[in-house]
């Protein structure tokens, strides 16, 4: 089974139970039972977020968003960053261990991932931070940094950057996913879907040139 599958089906399996769980307990109510669980509850988040790199199938965005659903805006943004500042350090490595030819087969587009590592290999911390902002899936990032000779200082630096105002918009829009016409909701969704399009939008803009 594809691992695009795999993470469109996870995706919206974590949204279905969140979903269940909040219209059931009310979203203030299943964040009073996610408090009362006391560190369990961000343990176990931040330690899935950190194995995520090595089980493929699960989606940093799904992720992101239930933490906003469980947490809030303020706990969920750090829960997140925290567990994205280990996982990044594990794809990394994760994809040394790998190896080059399973790295590329998880790209699928080989014309891509060389591209990618050109720009690398000439401008790592560059490359990395554009692909960081540009909301490319988190963890290909990772793996492509990780087998080309991007220096893993220059890498984590440049995936640090970005981390917590990434992740505070990704979490906000779940802690407000079930207000959508409030302000909050129509701002951060607005911003998801114009990072999203700025890869297309360049890729176009090149294919005309």
């Amino acid at each position: 089974m594809p691992a695009s599958f795999l993470k469109i089906l996870s995706t919206a399996f974590l949204l279905a139970v969140s979903i269940f769980l909040a219209v059931k307990y009310g979203s203030g109510d299943l964040r009073d039972i996610v408090q009362e669980a006391g560190v369990y509850a961000p343990a176990i988040f931040i330690a899935v977020c950190f194995l995520k790199p090595v089980l493929i199938f699960l989606p940093s965005l799904g992720l992101t968003v239930i933490a906003g659903v469980l947490f809030g805006p303020v706990y969920g943004t750090i829960y997140v960053a925290v567990g994205g500042a280990g996982s990044t350090i594990v794809g990394f490595y994760f994809a040394k261990w790998l190896g080059r030819d399973i790295v590329e087969r998880l790209a699928k587009n080989r014309k891509i991932f060389f591209a990618v590592e050109e720009w690398m290999n000439a401008e790592g911390k560059k490359t990395v931070l554009a692909m960081r902002l540009f909301n490319l899936p988190w963890d290909i990032v990772s793996y492509w940094a990780g087998i080309t000779g991007v220096p893993f200082r220059d890498f984590y630096i440049a995936s640090l950057l970005p981390l917590v105002p990434m992740s505070f918009i990704y979490v906000y829009f779940g802690s407000s996913i079930f207000s959508p016409s409030s302000p909050g909701f129509i701002i951060s969704l607005s911003i998801i879907l114009s990072l999203g399009a700025i890869p297309y939008v360049i890729k176009r803009r090149r294919g005309r040139k």
